[in-house]
Protein backbone atom coordinates (compact mmCIF):
# COMPACT_ATOMS: atom_id res chain seq x y z
CA UNK A 1 0.00 0.00 0.00
CA UNK A 2 1.29 3.06 -0.95
CA UNK A 3 2.96 5.09 2.10
CA UNK A 4 0.85 8.42 1.79
CA UNK A 5 -1.81 6.11 2.52
CA UNK A 6 -0.71 5.42 5.61
CA UNK A 7 0.33 8.65 6.48
CA UNK A 8 -3.13 9.94 5.64
CA UNK A 9 -5.31 7.27 7.77
CA UNK A 10 -2.45 8.50 10.50
CA UNK A 11 -2.73 12.21 10.25
CA UNK A 12 -6.33 11.87 10.19
CA UNK A 13 -7.00 9.81 13.32
CA UNK A 14 -5.94 11.82 16.60
CA UNK A 15 -3.75 9.62 18.40
CA UNK A 16 -5.78 10.90 21.92
CA UNK A 17 -9.25 10.40 20.58
CA UNK A 18 -7.84 6.95 19.29
CA UNK A 19 -7.04 5.42 22.59
CA UNK A 20 -9.59 7.46 25.06
CA UNK A 21 -12.05 5.00 23.27
CA UNK A 22 -9.68 2.09 24.64
CA UNK A 23 -9.17 3.42 28.14
CA UNK A 24 -9.78 6.76 30.02
CA UNK A 25 -6.51 9.22 29.72
CA UNK A 26 -6.03 12.08 32.36
CA UNK A 27 -4.56 15.35 31.10
CA UNK A 28 -1.27 15.95 33.08
CA UNK A 29 0.40 19.31 31.32
CA UNK A 30 0.58 19.57 27.53
CA UNK A 31 -0.08 15.23 27.64
CA UNK A 32 -2.18 12.71 28.95
CA UNK A 33 -1.57 9.74 31.20
CA UNK A 34 -2.74 6.37 32.33
CA UNK A 35 -2.62 3.01 33.28
CA UNK A 36 -0.69 1.08 30.75
CA UNK A 37 -2.87 -1.01 29.22
CA UNK A 38 -0.12 -3.38 28.09
CA UNK A 39 1.04 -4.71 31.84
CA UNK A 40 -0.72 -4.27 35.48
CA UNK A 41 0.57 -1.24 37.21
CA UNK A 42 -0.42 0.73 40.16
CA UNK A 43 1.14 4.06 39.07
CA UNK A 44 -0.01 5.76 35.93
CA UNK A 45 3.10 5.60 33.54
CA UNK A 46 2.02 5.16 29.74
CA UNK A 47 1.85 9.18 28.52
CA UNK A 48 -0.12 9.98 25.13
CA UNK A 49 1.65 13.28 23.68
CA UNK A 50 -0.99 14.62 21.33
CA UNK A 51 1.88 16.88 19.43
CA UNK A 52 3.84 14.45 18.46
CA UNK A 53 1.15 11.93 18.22
CA UNK A 54 2.56 9.08 20.03
CA UNK A 55 2.61 7.07 23.42
CA UNK A 56 5.32 5.78 25.80
CA UNK A 57 5.20 3.71 28.62
CA UNK A 58 7.51 4.30 30.92
CA UNK A 59 6.81 1.21 33.04
CA UNK A 60 7.17 -2.01 30.04
CA UNK A 61 8.63 0.36 27.35
CA UNK A 62 6.01 -0.29 24.62
CA UNK A 63 5.71 2.64 22.42
CA UNK A 64 4.65 3.85 18.99
CA UNK A 65 1.49 5.65 16.81
CA UNK A 66 -1.71 5.20 16.90
CA UNK A 67 -1.82 2.60 14.32
CA UNK A 68 0.66 0.35 16.07
CA UNK A 69 -1.47 0.34 19.29
CA UNK A 70 -4.67 -0.23 17.67
CA UNK A 71 -2.37 -3.75 16.87
CA UNK A 72 -1.19 -4.26 19.91
CA UNK A 73 -4.76 -3.23 21.86
CA UNK A 74 -6.90 -5.83 20.02
CA UNK A 75 -4.16 -7.96 18.60
CA UNK A 76 -4.75 -7.69 14.94
CA UNK A 77 -2.42 -7.35 12.08
CA UNK A 78 -0.92 -4.18 10.64
CA UNK A 79 -3.64 -4.06 7.39
CA UNK A 80 -6.51 -5.05 9.57
CA UNK A 81 -5.82 -1.79 12.35
CA UNK A 82 -5.17 0.24 9.28
CA UNK A 83 -8.41 -0.95 7.82
CA UNK A 84 -10.36 -0.25 11.06
CA UNK A 85 -8.26 3.53 11.62
CA UNK A 86 -9.00 3.91 7.88
CA UNK A 87 -13.25 3.22 8.07
CA UNK A 88 -12.75 5.56 11.87
CA UNK A 89 -11.70 8.15 9.80
CA UNK A 90 -13.51 7.90 6.29
CA UNK A 91 -11.14 7.31 4.10
CA UNK A 92 -11.80 4.80 1.42
CA UNK A 93 -9.23 1.72 0.98
CA UNK A 94 -9.15 -1.03 -1.39
CA UNK A 95 -9.68 -4.63 0.46
CA UNK A 96 -6.31 -5.77 -0.39
CA UNK A 97 -4.96 -2.69 1.94
CA UNK A 98 -1.29 -4.06 2.77
CA UNK A 99 -1.59 -7.51 1.06
CA UNK A 100 1.67 -9.31 0.11
CA UNK A 101 2.18 -12.39 -1.79
CA UNK A 102 4.05 -14.10 1.78
CA UNK A 103 1.63 -13.37 4.66
CA UNK A 104 3.11 -11.18 7.70
CA UNK A 105 3.82 -13.71 10.92
CA UNK A 106 0.92 -12.80 12.50
CA UNK A 107 -1.56 -13.44 10.05
CA UNK A 108 0.01 -16.60 9.57
CA UNK A 109 -0.80 -17.33 13.16
CA UNK A 110 -4.27 -16.71 13.13
CA UNK A 111 -4.56 -18.82 10.47
CA UNK A 112 -2.52 -21.79 12.03
CA UNK A 113 -5.20 -21.19 15.17
CA UNK A 114 -8.24 -21.13 13.09
CA UNK A 115 -7.00 -24.43 11.35
CA UNK A 116 -6.58 -26.07 14.46
CA UNK A 117 -9.83 -24.81 15.94
CA UNK A 118 -11.19 -26.72 12.84
CA UNK A 119 -9.18 -29.79 13.59
CA UNK A 120 -9.63 -29.80 17.41
CA UNK A 121 -13.62 -29.94 16.68
CA UNK A 122 -13.08 -32.50 14.12
CA UNK A 123 -11.31 -34.69 16.70
CA UNK A 124 -14.36 -34.27 19.10
CA UNK A 125 -17.15 -35.02 16.73
CA UNK A 126 -15.34 -38.04 15.07
CA UNK A 127 -13.30 -39.14 17.74
CA UNK A 128 -14.36 -38.22 21.28
CA UNK A 129 -16.69 -40.44 22.63
CA UNK A 130 -15.19 -40.32 25.88
CA UNK A 131 -15.07 -36.38 25.92
CA UNK A 132 -18.82 -35.94 24.51
CA UNK A 133 -20.08 -38.16 27.47
CA UNK A 134 -18.09 -36.26 29.84
CA UNK A 135 -19.93 -32.74 27.92
CA UNK A 136 -22.90 -34.84 28.03
CA UNK A 137 -22.50 -35.39 31.58
CA UNK A 138 -21.97 -31.64 32.08
CA UNK A 139 -25.40 -30.83 30.74
CA UNK A 140 -23.39 -29.06 27.87
CA UNK A 141 -25.83 -28.74 24.85
CA UNK A 142 -24.71 -30.13 21.40
CA UNK A 143 -25.41 -26.36 19.82
CA UNK A 144 -22.94 -25.15 22.06
CA UNK A 145 -20.53 -27.39 21.28
CA UNK A 146 -21.02 -26.16 18.26
CA UNK A 147 -21.23 -22.43 18.89
CA UNK A 148 -18.47 -22.28 20.70
CA UNK A 149 -16.11 -24.69 18.34
CA UNK A 150 -15.26 -27.24 21.93
CA UNK A 151 -12.93 -29.51 20.69
CA UNK A 152 -10.69 -32.62 21.27
CA UNK A 153 -7.20 -33.25 21.49
CA UNK A 154 -6.14 -36.32 20.38
CA UNK A 155 -3.44 -38.54 22.70
CA UNK A 156 -0.90 -37.80 20.15
CA UNK A 157 2.94 -36.19 20.28
CA UNK A 158 2.23 -34.99 16.02
CA UNK A 159 -1.56 -35.42 15.61
CA UNK A 160 -1.77 -31.50 15.56
CA UNK A 161 1.87 -30.62 14.31
CA UNK A 162 0.92 -33.31 11.29
CA UNK A 163 -2.34 -32.08 10.43
CA UNK A 164 -0.72 -28.44 10.09
CA UNK A 165 1.65 -29.24 7.51
CA UNK A 166 -0.44 -31.47 5.03
CA UNK A 167 -2.21 -27.96 5.36
CA UNK A 168 0.83 -26.18 3.96
CA UNK A 169 1.92 -24.39 7.23
CA UNK A 170 5.55 -23.89 6.53
CA UNK A 171 7.16 -25.82 9.85
CA UNK A 172 10.08 -22.95 10.49
CA UNK A 173 6.89 -20.83 12.29
CA UNK A 174 5.31 -23.97 13.90
CA UNK A 175 7.59 -23.17 17.30
CA UNK A 176 6.57 -19.19 17.39
CA UNK A 177 2.76 -20.50 17.79
CA UNK A 178 2.55 -21.89 21.46
CA UNK A 179 0.92 -24.98 20.10
CA UNK A 180 3.95 -27.09 20.90
CA UNK A 181 6.35 -27.80 23.65
CA UNK A 182 10.00 -27.32 23.22
CA UNK A 183 10.04 -30.65 21.97
CA UNK A 184 7.93 -29.96 18.99
CA UNK A 185 5.56 -31.97 20.32
CA UNK A 186 1.85 -31.10 20.36
CA UNK A 187 1.49 -29.34 23.89
CA UNK A 188 -2.50 -29.99 24.06
CA UNK A 189 -3.03 -34.04 24.18
CA UNK A 190 -6.09 -35.80 25.51
CA UNK A 191 -7.87 -32.59 27.06
CA UNK A 192 -11.49 -30.67 25.52
CA UNK A 193 -10.49 -27.76 23.91
CA UNK A 194 -11.84 -24.13 24.54
CA UNK A 195 -11.15 -21.71 22.13
CA UNK A 196 -10.59 -18.56 22.82
CA UNK A 197 -11.24 -15.44 21.11
CA UNK A 198 -10.48 -11.93 21.31
CA UNK A 199 -12.66 -9.04 21.22
CA UNK A 200 -12.40 -9.18 17.61
CA UNK A 201 -13.79 -12.86 16.82
CA UNK A 202 -9.90 -14.37 16.21
CA UNK A 203 -9.20 -17.12 17.85
CA UNK A 204 -5.92 -16.22 19.93
CA UNK A 205 -5.27 -19.44 22.07
CA UNK A 206 -6.17 -22.22 23.99
CA UNK A 207 -7.30 -23.64 27.07
CA UNK A 208 -7.38 -27.57 28.02
CA UNK A 209 -9.19 -29.37 30.56
CA UNK A 210 -7.90 -33.15 31.47
CA UNK A 211 -10.74 -35.76 30.25
CA UNK A 212 -9.07 -37.77 33.56
CA UNK A 213 -8.37 -37.38 37.04
CA UNK A 214 -5.44 -39.46 37.20
CA UNK A 215 -4.18 -37.96 33.86
CA UNK A 216 -0.64 -36.01 33.96
CA UNK A 217 -0.61 -32.35 34.22
CA UNK A 218 -2.77 -29.68 35.58
CA UNK A 219 -6.35 -29.42 35.36
CA UNK A 220 -5.62 -27.06 33.08
CA UNK A 221 -3.10 -27.00 30.34
CA UNK A 222 -3.31 -22.84 28.58
CA UNK A 223 -1.84 -21.25 25.80
CA UNK A 224 1.63 -19.24 26.69
CA UNK A 225 2.00 -15.75 25.48
CA UNK A 226 2.46 -15.59 21.43
CA UNK A 227 2.66 -12.64 18.98
CA UNK A 228 -1.25 -12.85 18.95
CA UNK A 229 -2.00 -13.61 22.37
CA UNK A 230 -1.01 -12.03 25.79
CA UNK A 231 -2.70 -13.78 29.18
CA UNK A 232 -5.02 -11.68 31.20
CA UNK A 233 -5.46 -9.62 27.52
CA UNK A 234 -8.66 -10.89 26.89
CA UNK A 235 -12.12 -11.64 28.40
CA UNK A 236 -13.36 -15.55 27.45
CA UNK A 237 -17.05 -15.25 25.93
CA UNK A 238 -17.11 -11.37 25.18
CA UNK A 239 -16.94 -11.78 21.38
CA UNK A 240 -20.35 -13.54 21.16
CA UNK A 241 -21.41 -11.15 24.46
CA UNK A 242 -20.11 -7.70 23.82
CA UNK A 243 -23.69 -6.55 22.40
CA UNK A 244 -25.81 -7.84 24.82
CA UNK A 245 -23.25 -6.28 27.23
CA UNK A 246 -23.94 -3.15 25.61
CA UNK A 247 -27.49 -2.94 25.41
CA UNK A 248 -28.23 -4.23 29.13
CA UNK A 249 -25.10 -1.70 30.34
CA UNK A 250 -24.03 -5.07 32.62
CA UNK A 251 -21.65 -7.78 32.53
CA UNK A 252 -21.23 -10.71 34.52
CA UNK A 253 -18.05 -12.08 35.40
CA UNK A 254 -17.34 -15.74 36.22
CA UNK A 255 -13.86 -17.36 36.58
CA UNK A 256 -14.02 -20.50 34.14
CA UNK A 257 -14.88 -21.74 30.81
CA UNK A 258 -17.98 -23.98 31.70
CA UNK A 259 -19.27 -21.30 34.47
CA UNK A 260 -19.46 -19.06 31.20
CA UNK A 261 -21.50 -21.42 28.68
CA UNK A 262 -23.78 -22.66 31.89
CA UNK A 263 -24.41 -19.13 32.25
CA UNK A 264 -24.87 -18.43 28.35
CA UNK A 265 -27.24 -21.10 27.95
CA UNK A 266 -29.45 -20.28 30.74
CA UNK A 267 -30.26 -16.86 28.68
CA UNK A 268 -27.66 -14.92 31.00
CA UNK A 269 -25.53 -13.75 27.47
CA UNK A 270 -24.48 -10.63 29.24
CA UNK A 271 -21.62 -12.59 30.87
CA UNK A 272 -17.59 -12.97 30.05
CA UNK A 273 -14.79 -15.28 31.79
CA UNK A 274 -11.70 -13.97 33.45
CA UNK A 275 -10.00 -17.19 32.73
CA UNK A 276 -8.59 -17.22 36.20
CA UNK A 277 -9.63 -15.42 40.01
CA UNK A 278 -7.04 -12.73 39.06
CA UNK A 279 -8.66 -9.91 37.19
CA UNK A 280 -6.51 -7.87 35.37
CA UNK A 281 -6.27 -4.21 34.55
CA UNK A 282 -6.59 -4.55 30.94
CA UNK A 283 -9.69 -6.73 31.09
CA UNK A 284 -11.31 -4.26 33.29
CA UNK A 285 -10.25 -1.28 30.25
CA UNK A 286 -11.55 -3.88 27.42
CA UNK A 287 -14.84 -4.48 28.87
CA UNK A 288 -15.38 -0.45 30.41
CA UNK A 289 -15.24 0.32 26.33
CA UNK A 290 -19.29 -1.90 26.63
CA UNK A 291 -20.04 -0.95 29.96
CA UNK A 292 -19.70 0.54 33.54
CA UNK A 293 -21.57 -1.61 35.62
CA UNK A 294 -19.92 -4.64 36.77
CA UNK A 295 -21.25 -7.47 38.62
CA UNK A 296 -18.43 -10.48 40.34
CA UNK A 297 -19.39 -13.83 40.20
CA UNK A 298 -17.16 -16.11 41.25
CA UNK A 299 -17.10 -18.88 43.07
CA UNK A 300 -19.02 -19.00 46.40
CA UNK A 301 -15.87 -20.55 48.14
CA UNK A 302 -12.93 -18.37 50.49
CA UNK A 303 -10.05 -18.41 47.59
CA UNK A 304 -13.39 -17.15 45.05
CA UNK A 305 -14.85 -14.72 47.58
CA UNK A 306 -11.68 -12.98 47.77
CA UNK A 307 -10.59 -12.98 44.29
CA UNK A 308 -13.96 -11.09 43.78
CA UNK A 309 -13.27 -8.97 46.56
CA UNK A 310 -9.65 -7.58 44.94
CA UNK A 311 -11.18 -7.60 41.43
CA UNK A 312 -13.57 -5.15 42.75
CA UNK A 313 -11.19 -3.02 44.18
CA UNK A 314 -9.55 -3.00 40.77
CA UNK A 315 -12.85 -2.34 39.14
CA UNK A 316 -13.43 0.93 41.24
CA UNK A 317 -10.35 2.02 40.96
CA UNK A 318 -11.24 2.36 37.07
CA UNK A 319 -14.12 4.19 38.00
CA UNK A 320 -16.61 1.90 37.03
CA UNK A 321 -19.76 0.37 39.19
CA UNK A 322 -18.91 -3.33 40.77
CA UNK A 323 -21.19 -5.29 43.10
CA UNK A 324 -20.17 -8.92 44.34
CA UNK A 325 -22.81 -11.87 44.04
CA UNK A 326 -22.28 -13.98 46.90
CA UNK A 327 -22.79 -17.44 46.19
CA UNK A 328 -23.24 -20.39 48.69
CA UNK A 329 -19.62 -21.42 49.50
CA UNK A 330 -19.81 -25.02 47.77
CA UNK A 331 -21.13 -23.42 44.56
CA UNK A 332 -19.60 -21.59 41.57
CA UNK A 333 -22.04 -20.78 38.43
CA UNK A 334 -22.35 -23.65 36.45
CA UNK A 335 -23.28 -25.85 39.93
CA UNK A 336 -25.42 -23.35 41.16
CA UNK A 337 -27.67 -22.81 38.23
CA UNK A 338 -27.77 -26.72 37.37
CA UNK A 339 -28.82 -27.55 41.21
CA UNK A 340 -31.18 -24.11 41.40
CA UNK A 341 -32.33 -23.21 37.98
CA UNK A 342 -31.60 -19.78 35.91
CA UNK A 343 -34.78 -17.95 37.66
CA UNK A 344 -32.89 -18.51 41.46
CA UNK A 345 -29.54 -17.36 39.73
CA UNK A 346 -31.50 -13.75 39.00
CA UNK A 347 -32.51 -13.71 42.20
CA UNK A 348 -28.86 -14.15 43.99
CA UNK A 349 -27.68 -11.88 41.02
CA UNK A 350 -30.46 -8.59 41.72
CA UNK A 351 -29.45 -9.34 45.60
CA UNK A 352 -25.65 -7.97 44.71
CA UNK A 353 -23.63 -5.72 46.77
CA UNK A 354 -21.50 -3.29 46.65
CA UNK A 355 -17.97 -4.13 48.19
CA UNK A 356 -18.04 -2.90 51.50
CA UNK A 357 -21.26 -4.24 52.09
CA UNK A 358 -20.48 -7.37 50.56
CA UNK A 359 -17.77 -7.63 53.30
CA UNK A 360 -19.62 -6.51 56.29
CA UNK A 361 -21.88 -9.40 55.76
CA UNK A 362 -19.41 -11.74 54.53
CA UNK A 363 -19.27 -14.80 56.54
CA UNK A 364 -17.13 -17.30 54.25
CA UNK A 365 -13.65 -15.99 53.96
CA UNK A 366 -13.42 -15.98 57.61
CA UNK A 367 -11.99 -12.56 58.76
CA UNK A 368 -13.40 -10.09 61.87
CA UNK A 369 -14.69 -6.69 61.24
CA UNK A 370 -10.80 -4.87 61.93
CA UNK A 371 -9.22 -7.47 59.00
CA UNK A 372 -12.46 -6.57 56.71
CA UNK A 373 -12.09 -2.95 56.96
CA UNK A 374 -8.00 -3.63 56.72
CA UNK A 375 -8.99 -5.52 53.31
CA UNK A 376 -10.71 -2.03 52.37
CA UNK A 377 -8.35 0.10 53.38
CA UNK A 378 -5.72 -1.59 51.52
CA UNK A 379 -8.05 -1.41 48.21
CA UNK A 380 -8.39 2.58 48.98
CA UNK A 381 -4.74 2.92 49.36
CA UNK A 382 -4.58 1.79 45.97
CA UNK A 383 -7.08 3.70 44.21
CA UNK A 384 -5.58 6.96 42.59
CA UNK A 385 -8.61 8.37 41.16
CA UNK A 386 -9.94 11.21 43.96
CA UNK A 387 -13.87 10.52 42.86
CA UNK A 388 -13.58 6.70 42.92
CA UNK A 389 -11.79 6.56 45.86
CA UNK A 390 -14.15 9.23 47.79
CA UNK A 391 -17.13 7.48 46.60
CA UNK A 392 -15.62 3.86 48.51
CA UNK A 393 -14.74 6.44 51.35
CA UNK A 394 -18.58 6.83 51.96
CA UNK A 395 -19.44 3.84 51.72
CA UNK A 396 -17.41 2.15 53.99
CA UNK A 397 -18.24 4.95 56.53
CA UNK A 398 -21.77 4.41 55.92
CA UNK A 399 -21.74 0.79 55.92
CA UNK A 400 -19.77 0.24 58.95
CA UNK A 401 -20.93 3.09 60.89
CA UNK A 402 -17.46 5.42 60.33
CA UNK A 403 -17.39 9.08 60.02
CA UNK A 404 -15.77 9.64 56.66
CA UNK A 405 -13.46 11.84 58.46
CA UNK A 406 -11.68 8.66 60.38
CA UNK A 407 -11.59 6.85 57.37
CA UNK A 408 -9.94 9.59 55.49
CA UNK A 409 -7.35 10.08 58.60
CA UNK A 410 -6.90 6.48 58.05
CA UNK A 411 -5.55 6.41 54.63
CA UNK A 412 -3.51 9.54 54.81
CA UNK A 413 -1.65 8.00 57.88
CA UNK A 414 -1.19 4.62 55.47
CA UNK A 415 -0.11 6.46 52.87
CA UNK A 416 2.34 8.48 55.01
CA UNK A 417 3.82 5.62 56.56
CA UNK A 418 4.54 3.72 52.91
CA UNK A 419 6.02 7.08 51.97
CA UNK A 420 8.36 7.39 54.94
CA UNK A 421 9.26 3.28 54.17
CA UNK A 422 9.99 3.98 50.40
CA UNK A 423 12.02 6.89 51.00
CA UNK A 424 15.13 7.37 49.16
CA UNK A 425 14.52 4.19 46.85
CA UNK A 426 13.07 5.20 43.94
CA UNK A 427 15.47 5.69 41.07
CA UNK A 428 15.67 9.23 39.86
CA UNK A 429 14.10 9.55 36.64
CA UNK A 430 16.69 11.90 35.27
CA UNK A 431 18.77 9.72 32.95
CA UNK A 432 22.35 11.23 32.26
CA UNK A 433 22.55 11.68 28.57
CA UNK A 434 25.44 9.76 26.88
CA UNK A 435 27.57 11.14 23.91
CA UNK A 436 25.34 9.32 21.51
CA UNK A 437 22.11 9.86 22.65
CA UNK A 438 22.34 13.74 23.02
CA UNK A 439 23.73 13.43 18.95
CA UNK A 440 20.42 11.33 18.29
CA UNK A 441 17.77 13.79 19.89
CA UNK A 442 19.38 16.80 18.68
CA UNK A 443 18.64 15.44 15.67
CA UNK A 444 15.11 14.12 16.24
CA UNK A 445 14.09 17.89 17.78
CA UNK A 446 15.69 18.61 14.08
CA UNK A 447 16.21 17.23 11.16
CA UNK A 448 18.18 20.31 9.69
CA UNK A 449 21.58 19.00 11.95
CA UNK A 450 21.41 15.78 10.56
CA UNK A 451 24.04 17.32 7.43
CA UNK A 452 26.31 18.73 9.81
CA UNK A 453 26.32 15.59 11.86
CA UNK A 454 26.46 12.97 9.41
CA UNK A 455 29.43 15.08 7.59
CA UNK A 456 31.62 14.03 10.70
CA UNK A 457 29.98 10.92 12.43
CA UNK A 458 29.48 7.30 10.97
CA UNK A 459 27.78 4.44 12.38
CA UNK A 460 31.54 3.38 13.37
CA UNK A 461 30.81 6.31 16.64
CA UNK A 462 28.10 4.50 17.98
CA UNK A 463 29.04 1.82 20.20
CA UNK A 464 25.77 0.91 22.00
CA UNK A 465 23.52 -1.30 19.90
CA UNK A 466 20.40 0.30 20.27
CA UNK A 467 21.57 3.82 19.38
CA UNK A 468 23.38 2.54 16.50
CA UNK A 469 20.20 0.98 15.37
CA UNK A 470 18.16 4.58 15.41
CA UNK A 471 21.16 6.12 14.22
CA UNK A 472 21.06 3.65 11.03
CA UNK A 473 17.52 4.68 10.67
CA UNK A 474 17.75 8.00 10.58
CA UNK A 475 20.70 7.57 7.74
CA UNK A 476 17.93 5.77 6.01
CA UNK A 477 15.03 7.83 6.27
CA UNK A 478 16.06 11.25 7.04
CA UNK A 479 13.12 12.46 4.72
CA UNK A 480 11.09 11.28 7.95
CA UNK A 481 12.53 12.37 10.46
CA UNK A 482 10.08 15.43 10.84
CA UNK A 483 7.05 13.25 10.98
CA UNK A 484 7.50 10.12 13.87
CA UNK A 485 4.66 8.64 13.26
CA UNK A 486 4.85 8.12 10.11
CA UNK A 487 8.44 6.94 10.60
CA UNK A 488 7.62 4.53 13.52
CA UNK A 489 5.16 2.55 10.57
CA UNK A 490 7.92 2.01 8.55
CA UNK A 491 10.03 0.32 11.30
CA UNK A 492 9.56 -3.97 11.98
CA UNK A 493 11.32 -4.56 14.97
CA UNK A 494 9.31 -3.70 18.01
CA UNK A 495 12.37 -2.46 20.37
CA UNK A 496 13.58 -0.16 17.91
CA UNK A 497 10.08 1.12 17.47
CA UNK A 498 9.86 1.60 21.06
CA UNK A 499 13.35 2.93 21.71
CA UNK A 500 12.34 5.46 18.83
CA UNK A 501 9.13 6.94 20.65
CA UNK A 502 11.32 6.62 24.19
CA UNK A 503 13.79 9.31 22.48
CA UNK A 504 10.93 11.63 20.21
CA UNK A 505 9.24 12.24 24.15
CA UNK A 506 12.83 12.68 25.88
CA UNK A 507 13.87 16.35 27.00
CA UNK A 508 16.32 18.05 24.21
CA UNK A 509 20.14 17.87 25.62
CA UNK A 510 20.99 21.57 26.47
CA UNK A 511 24.31 20.77 24.55
CA UNK A 512 24.68 22.81 21.22
CA UNK A 513 25.46 20.18 18.11
CA UNK A 514 28.99 21.24 17.81
CA UNK A 515 29.80 20.41 21.56
CA UNK A 516 27.85 16.78 21.07
CA UNK A 517 29.82 16.13 18.13
CA UNK A 518 32.65 16.87 20.04
CA UNK A 519 32.25 14.49 22.99
CA UNK A 520 31.43 11.91 20.69
CA UNK A 521 34.65 12.21 18.48
CA UNK A 522 36.58 12.56 21.91
CA UNK A 523 34.97 9.10 23.32
CA UNK A 524 36.00 7.43 19.97
CA UNK A 525 39.43 8.71 19.54
CA UNK A 526 40.70 7.69 22.98
CA UNK A 527 39.07 4.45 22.73
CA UNK A 528 40.66 3.75 19.46
CA UNK A 529 43.93 4.93 21.28
CA UNK A 530 43.86 2.76 24.04
CA UNK A 531 43.26 -0.05 20.87
CA UNK A 532 46.37 1.28 19.55
CA UNK A 533 48.55 0.92 22.75
CA UNK A 534 47.53 -2.12 23.37
CA UNK A 535 48.34 -3.54 19.88
CA UNK A 536 52.28 -1.45 20.24
CA UNK A 537 52.19 -3.70 23.16
CA UNK A 538 52.11 -6.66 21.67
CA UNK A 539 54.40 -5.55 18.33
CA UNK A 540 56.92 -2.55 19.22
CA UNK A 541 58.43 -2.85 15.96
CA UNK A 542 55.68 -2.27 13.91
CA UNK A 543 55.71 1.66 12.68
CA UNK A 544 52.36 1.54 11.22
CA UNK A 545 51.06 1.80 14.28
CA UNK A 546 53.35 4.77 15.59
CA UNK A 547 52.31 5.93 12.58
CA UNK A 548 48.30 5.66 13.53
CA UNK A 549 49.05 6.56 16.84
CA UNK A 550 50.56 9.96 16.00
CA UNK A 551 47.63 10.74 13.51
CA UNK A 552 45.23 9.73 15.93
CA UNK A 553 46.73 12.19 18.62
CA UNK A 554 47.13 14.80 15.95
CA UNK A 555 43.45 14.58 15.99
CA UNK A 556 43.05 14.59 19.75
CA UNK A 557 44.85 17.57 19.61
CA UNK A 558 42.74 19.33 17.27
CA UNK A 559 39.76 18.74 19.50
CA UNK A 560 41.10 20.02 22.54
CA UNK A 561 42.27 22.86 20.23
CA UNK A 562 38.76 23.46 19.72
CA UNK A 563 37.50 23.54 23.00
CA UNK A 564 39.70 25.91 24.14
CA UNK A 565 38.62 28.61 21.57
CA UNK A 566 34.70 27.86 22.12
CA UNK A 567 36.00 28.10 25.86
CA UNK A 568 37.74 31.75 25.32
CA UNK A 569 35.32 33.03 23.22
Amino acid sequence: MDQHVIDEIIERNDIVDVISSYIPLKKTGSNFKARCPFHDEKTASFVVSPKKQIYKCFGCGKGGNVITFVQEFEKISFPEALRKLAARAGITVQQTIGSKSKDSKRDLIYKIYEIATGYFYKNLIEHGNNALEYLIERDIKDETIKKFKLGFALNSYGGLRNYLLKNDINEKILATTGLFTFKNNDLFRERIMFPIHSSSGKVVAFGGRKLYENQSGGKYVNSPTTDIYTKGNELYGLFDTKYTISKKDNALICEGYTDFLRLYESGFTNSVASLGTSLTDSQISILSRFTENIYMLYDGDSSGRKAAVRAAGKILGKGLNVKIIGLPKTDDPDSYIRNNGASSMQEMIDKAKPLAEFLKDDEVIGVDKKGKLSVLFDILNEIEDEIAQELLIQDIAETFGLSEHAVSSKIRKKRRSFKKETEGTEISEIEHFTEERAIILLIINNELLYKKVAQEIDLSYFLTEKYRKIYKIILEHIEDMGNIPALISKIDEEDTRNMLTELSMSDIPTQTIDDAIIALKTRKFHIDLKIINAEILNDPTNMDLFTKKNELKREILKINKKVVRRTLY
